[in-house]
Order: C-alpha cells, then sequence, then structure tokens
C-alpha cells in the first residue's frame, strides 16, 4: 500500500479489507450493473467474498473482466518474444504508454495466460484521486508514482520509488511494469523520458552497466489498431493550443478511462524483447552517467519502435498525411476507401478545428509508430 515510508502494493490481509470497502459504495455497483453483461456482473459479486488475496482478486475479479472487455472491444490479441524471458524470473516492463489502464492490465493478462507471474504496476498519483480508484488499482498489485509535491518531496519519494523497484527485481519478489513516459503518447510518438531511467538509477550503488543489467530491462511494444480515445486526445490537443493552461479534470481522466476500456481496439499486439544486456557493454565508452542513461533511453526506444506491429491504418495515415500513395502496397484499394472513411468521420467529430491542426494531429496519431519504425530500422 501507499504509507510514509514509501511505495508498496496491498498485503493479501489489506486486499480482503479493501474488498469489503470496495463493494461497499453504492455508486461502485450502479456502475457495475450498468457496465457490465449480468453474467459478470453476478460472477464477480458473487466472487467477491472468496477473495481472500490479491491472486484471488487478479484471477477471480480482474482476469474474467479484462477478459469481456477484451471479447468486446479487441478482434484479436496477440503476443510474441516471451521465448526470451523465464517464467520464474523477475524482470522490469518498460512499454510505450497508450491506454490509462488496459497497457498494464493486457500486459498482465497475456502474462498470465503464458504461464508468468503477473507485473507489479506503476500508477500516476493522478489517477488515485477518488478512494474507488484507488483501492482497485491498489488490490491489483499498483503502487504510487508521486507526481505532486515540493522539489525536495518529489526527489525523496523518486529515491524511495527507484529502491523499491529494484527491491522487487534483485529480490526476486515480482516484475514491475513502468511506462516509458509520464502520461500517454497521446500523438503516437513513443519516447522513453531521461527523466524515468535517471529515477531508476538513482539507488544504483555499483556502476550503471551493472546496475541496469541486474534490473534486467525488458522494452514492451504495444500496438493497439484504433484508439478509441484518438478524438479526445486530438480535441485535448486543440484546446491546449487555444488555451496553454487547458488541464483535463479528473472526470475527464475518468472518460477517457472510460472510453478506453470500452471503445474498439481492434487487433493488439504485445512484443516482449530479451532483457537490455550485452547492448549495455557501451557504457563503458561514455564517462558521463547522463549520457548513459540518454543512450539507455535510446536503446528502449528502439525496441518499442522496432517491434511495434503496424496495421494498414498506419499506412494510410502516413499517405493521408503527405498527401501521396508512398506506402500503397502495404493497403488495399479496400482499406484504402475504409479508413479514409474512418478518418473523415474522426476529423468530423473535432470542434474549433478550421485551420486543420486537429485533423493532423489525429492523423499522426496513427502515421508516427511506422515512420518510427522506419527510423529505428536504419
Amino acid at each position: 500500500m501507499q504509507n510514509e515510508t514509501g511505495p508498496s502494493i496491498y498485503s493479501d490481509e489489506e486486499a480482503k479489507a479493501a474488498i469489503q470497502e470496495l463493494f461497499g459504495f453504492q455508486s461502485l455497483l450502479h456502475g457495475m450493473k450498468a457496465f457490465l453483461p449480468p453474467a459478470l456482473n453476478e460472477l464477480i459479486l458473487s466472487a467477491k467474498d472468496q477473495v481472500n488475496s490479491v491472486r484471488d482478486f487478479q484471477e477471480k475479479i480482474a482476469y474474467p473482466l479484462f477478459k469481456v472487455i477484451e471479447k468486446d472491444s479487441i478482434s484479436q490479441l496477440t503476443s510474441s518474444g516471451l521465448e526470451h524471458l523465464d517464467p520464474s524470473a523477475q524482470y522490469l516492463f518498460i512499454s510505450n504508454h497508450r491506454d490509462i489502464i488496459l497497457d498494464s492490465a493486457f500486459l498482465n493478462v497475456v502474462l498470465f495466460e503464458r504461464g508468468f507471474r503477473t507485473s507489479q504496476i506503476a500508477i500516476g498519483d493522478n489517477l488515485m484521486r477518488h478512494r474507488i480508484s484507488e483501492l482497485i488499482f491498489h488490490i491489483n498489485k499498483s503502487f504510487v508514482v508521486k507526481r505532486t509535491g515540493s522539489p525536495m518531496e518529489l526527489y525523496r519519494y523518486s529515491v524511495q520509488l527507484s529502491e523499491y523497484i529494484w527491491r522487487q527485481i534483485t529480490q526476486k519478489i515480482d516484475s514491475v511494469w513502468i511506462a516509458q513516459r509520464e502520461g500517454r503518447a497521446k500523438d503516437g510518438d513513443d519516447r522513453t523520458q531521461v527523466g524515468l531511467v535517471k529515477m531508476l538509477s538513482l539507488s544504483a550503488k555499483t556502476d550503471l552497466k551493472t546496475y541496469f543489467r541486474e534490473m534486467k530491462v525488458v522494452p514492451v511494444s504495444i500496438s493497439y489498431e484504433y484508439n478509441p480515445c484518438d478524438v479526445l486526445m486530438a480535441q485535448e490537443f486543440l484546446n491546449k493550443s487555444a488555451n496553454p493552461d487547458f488541464k483535463k479534470t479528473f472526470e475527464e481522466d475518468v472518460q477517457h478511462m472510460l472510453l478506453g476500456l470500452k471503445g474498439y481496439k481492434g487487433a493488439v499486439h504485445f512484443h516482449f524483447s530479451a532483457p537490455i544486456d550485452a547492448e549495455l557493454d557501451a557504457f563503458d565508452a561514455i564517462p558521463s552517467s547522463k549520457k548513459q542513461l540518454e543512450l539507455l533511453a535510446e536503446m528502449i526506444d528502439q525496441r518499442v519502435h522496432q517491434h511495434y506491429k503496424l496495421r494498414p491504418i498506419n499506412y494510410v495515415a502516413q499517405d493521408l498525411l503527405t498527401k501521396t500513395d508512398a506506402f500503397r502496397n502495404y493497403y488495399s484499394a479496400e482499406e484504402q476507401l475504409r479508413l479514409s472513411a474512418f478518418f473523415e468521420e474522426r476529423f468530423k467529430l473535432l470542434t474549433n478545428d478550421e485551420e486543420g491542426l486537429g485533423r493532423e494531429y489525429l492523423l499522426k496519431m496513427y502515421a508516427n509508430p511506422l515512420m518510427n519504425q522506419l527510423a529505428a530500422d536504419i
């Protein structure tokens, strides 16, 4: 759980108490009834009293819930690369970030179904503003990444966070998932923040090459064919362009979460790279720790970009953006017509886009993974 000594997840006893508190919220029960299929709603309500541990919660409540979301909103959930990993080992999964909830949720579904232990999940404190969301995330093996406080408070917490993640992996407790950046890559341009790898390094007692080898960093590429929040993200970009002080409310965050859960995502793919290991020998020629961290961020980016699973929509978006047919060999005439019509319908939902900036932003969301992959393969 979250406490004064730093990040941690709920113990089994805390999870049992949290379940009772969680299902005491009438608003949650009403929301479940409205949102979930009746059979799943009844399954969860009957299973909640048999939850005696975090594992029970994940197997009896979270897993059935996410399988229904998969059935209703994903045409195909696939994965690759897990043959590079040992199911009995612990890893630091660093992935691109597209969906507030589902990136880590389906990563754990994939791990669970392939015989791996589920991962602990790093969650921004902006998602903990309501007791219901706080309980749900904590019961589901999540710990908090603080984003608010004085510079000194944030630094102290970053050290605690780094030490916590280090312990989970090197003491063989759990794997950990963390997004490569704060917030989602709303324009589809997946980039690792150097500040993230710097935070991870704060507990290093050895040279950074040895430290990150022991952390077993596994870049994960998460590819969504369709982004259910694409229009919301493009509209947010327009709103910020018109008003630099514009900020989403917690209610708008919830809207993004719900649309991300329910909206159609098409094909979704997870690729797990082998841990970054031999490549870290390049640190030997770089005396500056700052430059070493920058290089590590680039290594993660290259893996994420190289293994992003591209679809016809990515190629069509780039050709619409450039008004060319440079990638016509990657989609059929039928796909070109269907996807062009799809984009036109999305454009109509944007407001205050007289200059077409929102239209361009939305196309780049789908085109950027293609351009990044081409650059990574050079």
